[in-house]
């Protein structure tokens, strides 16, 4: 067979450059891309710093807070003790006072409070005698706690050494416990109480040493216990 005429095919000629259109150059377009990746860095940069300080300052609000809602110590309830006379004038048929000195400053090694003593004491051969030891415990830092803090420790050890806590109420005190001292010799008979930071033992002694009667014994150390605790203002 005959083959027809070859064509030669064309070669490939590059579009010829229009004057006054200079071919494109590809560093516009790096440098856009830097420009872009520089502002992107700008600001993700200040949204970290915005988020930084928004978190700080959040954070020290978070800290602060339980030190403000911390709750704080019982307040002492007492600033002053009365005197025994105070005390006896709230019963009847009670042997002569002793003394009626006003409260003294105590020495005590906790350097949390600060510590005075009233102590009282009526009696008459044969009869019936009764004493009062009142502690009155200051905080050293208002609104710490710390003096009924002491006062409610001394009751605590009372009724560990084997004092009975009282079910009735005794006066206004908090909290009160019946406390023996034994029958070997003459009976005594004595309650411990707390009172806000106030600290309170009461001791009858009965007039006879054959006297074994211990609710009548204990009755007295009740009704002198309920004169204390209400002499407290």
């Amino acid at each position: 067979m005959q083959q027809g005429p070859q064509y030669p095919y064309p070669q490939y000629q590059p579009p010829p450059q229009y004057p006054g259109y200079p071919p494109p150059k590809s560093g516009g377009k790096t440098a856009l891309i830097v420009v872009l990746v520089v502002a992107g860095v700008l600001l993700l940069g200040g949204v970290g710093v915005g988020a930084f300080f928004l978190l700080t300052g959040d954070h020290k609000r978070s800290s602060a807070s339980p030190a403000s809602s911390a709750p704080a110590g019982e307040p002492d309830k007492y600033s002053s003790l009365p005197r025994c006379s105070e005390v006896g004038n709230r019963m009847n048929n009670l042997p002569p006072l002793s003394s009626d000195g006003p409260a003294e400053p105590a020495s005590t090694s906790d350097d949390k409070i600060q510590l005075s003593r009233l102590s009282c004491s009526w009696m008459k051969p044969g009869s019936s005698s009764g004493t009062l030891s009142m502690f009155l415990a200051k905080s050293t830092l208002p609104g710490s706690g710390d003096g009924p803090g002491y006062a409610k420790a001394g009751y605590e050890n009372a009724v560990n050494d084997g004092a009975k806590p009282i079910t009735e109420k005794i006066g206004k005190a908090t909290e009160a416990a019946d406390v023996d001292y034994g029958q070997s010799g003459t009976m005594q008979c004595g309650v411990r109480f707390y009172q806000g930071n106030v600290d309170v033992t009461v001791v009858v002694t009965a007039a006879d040493p054959s006297d074994r009667n211990v609710e009548r014994c204990r009755r007295n150390a009740h009704s002198l216990a309920k004169a204390a605790s209400e002499s407290l203002e």
